[in-house]
């Protein structure tokens, strides 16, 4: 159950069994605390207002997965001054057992945020051929952050994972499973990512002003990925120069300008096959491409397979796992 702390919530994920999940928070909030095999997790909704919360301290150390959904103006505290979030900003904290971890609302911006936990003796990856920061963090013997500043920017394929996570429904017997399997390929993304990094684990450090218009640029073409952009029109809307803007947009979310785009637009046009079954001319046009010809080529490139199989290899099986939730397969 929460608690009231001086106006601070306190929130606490002990005691959840596998499969459990709980709403807390005050009025103008919406925490979900949830457990899945290991893992547990919550999942933030905040308005825009101020909102205060505490973990409360847990018997075992664990590390925390912290991720900014949406929004900005978010401060999580893990021993020393609180770390600013905003929108796309990722980092790992280890909270040592016995010690809270503080999380702030600045309000002014309606914000979601994800935190991933896992306790130190069940982390799900082979620590001892690690790289040297990852032993080094979390054999550590007080709270500390994994990555310098304020962590990483995650790219899209990591932001797909979450949004995979906190809304694709399966049928109720491979719900666990799913939840599981996406709560383990978000650790190894996060870890993969940080592997690019030098061996001290410290993200590329922008100005802040860099980091927001890396952030304006990625919001645009998550936004509107059916518009047609040109490096060197992108640049001149956040206000850099085109190299600038590829050297920038790389470092922060690991992939080019146009690689996000195409990352972007393929996730999307296969929502769209399968959500409204239209055709793949259709979609081609949704998804900013002018000829289906070229459409049917990046998907391809990007899943494995043509556009107009997307149907007859899904349709099959959401048909059998259908009857085999209604009980009728045996």
């Amino acid at each position: 159950m929460a608690e009231f702390i001086d106006e601070v919530v306190g929130l606490t994920h002990q005691g959840l069994a596998d499969g459990d999940r709980r709403m807390e928070g005050p009025a103008g909030s919406q925490v979900t605390i949830s457990r899945s095999g290991t893992f547990r997790y919550y999942r933030f909704h905040m308005a825009d207002a101020v909102h205060r919360f505490q973990v409360l301290a847990q018997p075992r150390s664990e590390a925390r997965l912290i991720y900014v959904a949406k929004g900005k103006g978010v401060r999580v505290g893990c021993h020393g001054p609180m770390k600013l979030f905003s929108n796309g900003e990722s980092n790992c904290s280890l909270v040592k057992g016995g010690c809270t971890q503080d999380i702030a609302f600045d309000g002014g911006d309606t914000c979601e945020l994800f935190v991933l936990i896992v306790e130190v003796p069940d982390f799900p990856l082979p620590v001892s051929s690690g790289p040297s920061y990852l032993r080094k963090f979390l054999r550590t013997d007080t709270c500390t952050w994994l990555l310098d500043g304020n962590g990483m920017v995650l790219g899209m394929r990591k932001v797909a994972v979450i949004q995979q996570l906190l809304h694709e429904k399966k049928p109720a017997y491979l719900q666990p499973a799913y939840t599981q399997l996406k709560l383990a390929e978000l650790w190894v993304l996060f870890l993969e990512r940080t592997d690019t990094l030098d061996n001290r684990g410290r993200s590329v450090q922008l100005r802040p002003d860099e980091l927001e218009r890396m952030q304006k640029v990625r919001d645009l073409l998550h936004d509107q990925p059916a518009q047609s952009y040109s490096l060197v029109g992108l640049a001149h809307t956040v206000g850099t120069n085109e190299a600038t803007l590829k050297k920038q947009f790389k470092a922060v979310y690991g992939t080019t300008v146009f690689g996000y785009l195409t990352a972007r637009r393929m996730e999307l046009a296969k929502s769209l096959l399968l959500a409204k079954e239209l055709k793949v001319a259709a979609v081609a046009q949704e998804v900013g491409y002018k000829y289906a010809s070229h459409f049917t080529t990046a998907f391809r490139k990007h899943f494995g397979i043509l556009p107009n199989q997307l149907l007859r290899v899904c349709m099959p099986v959401f048909s059998v796992l259908g009857q085999l939730e209604a009980g009728s397969v045996l």
